[in-house]
């Protein structure tokens, strides 16, 4: 049930950034109409700015993180494992070399994406109401690397989300492409997805033993909480 429950909402979410873009394509007046539409003193941007800041926010708080995959860097997702021994240390160090490695190289084919985003906009190819429905593919496409593919699992090498090394960089990589959009609306959102892959990174690099199965037990399959969606499944 919660794995077809979880297959309607991405198709649901599918069909939102479909449609999204048909009314960008024919109808952006009915977009911008929407999104500027006022409630009060407010207007609709300003709830949904307000709403995906309160998620990026409860994301850097230990105990409003809900999810192993994003909240392992916290204290309270460590469970030690027991047998401990300097031959399983040497193994977290390869294990951390190899991940950074994967890393590193996520973060590269990123900013090349970005920096061709970048480049349609320095052209005039892209509008705003474009970045916007880009931002809004690439929220999708995180539920869809979970529920079906995820590249990043084949640069990272981790067997699920639980175990990802950049979970938590998801939300920059998604808004990243508003950093074009020159707006207080916009740098914040962008800004507020820095700070987090920043306390990430921090507490990755001081915390490793956190991050992987060899020494945090709460990573194994055997003490998963999380439930495996689709093509995900722990092996």
């Amino acid at each position: 049930m919660y794995e077809k429950d979880s297959y309607k909402q991405l198709i649901l979410n599918g069909a939102i950034v479909v449609a999204a873009g048909l009314f960008a394509i024919f109808r952006p007046d009915l977009l911008t109409f929407f999104f500027t539409y006022p409630i009060y003193i407010v207007k609709v941007y300003h709830i949904l700015w307000l709403l995906v800041a309160v998620v990026l926010v409860k994301r850097m708080i230990p105990g409003a993180s809900g999810k192993i995959s994003s909240g392992k860097i916290f204290r309270r997702f460590y469970k030690e494992a027991a047998g401990i021994s300097p031959a399983r240390d040497e193994k977290l160090l390869a294990l951390k070399r190899r991940t950074d490695s994967g890393a590193l190289r996520s973060a590269l084919y990123w900013l090349l994406l970005l920096a061709d985003i970048g480049l349609w906009r320095m052209v005039g190819m892209l509008s705003d109401a474009w970045i916007y429905i880009i931002v809004l593919f690439f929220v999708f496409m995180d539920q869809f690397c979970v529920m079906v593919f995820c590249p990043f699992k084949w640069l990272m090498k981790n067997k699920c989300c639980s175990t990802c090394r950049i979970d938590n960089w998801g939300y920059l990589m998604a808004f990243s492409p508003m950093i074009y959009i020159y707006s207080f609306w916009t740098w914040s959102i962008v800004a507020l997805s820095i700070i987090i892959v920043v306390q990430w990174e921090y507490l990755y690099h001081r915390y490793p033993e956190r991050f992987f199965e060899t020494h945090n037990d709460a990573l194994s399959c055997r003490n998963c909480v999380s439930k495996c969606t689709g093509k995900r499944k722990l092996r």
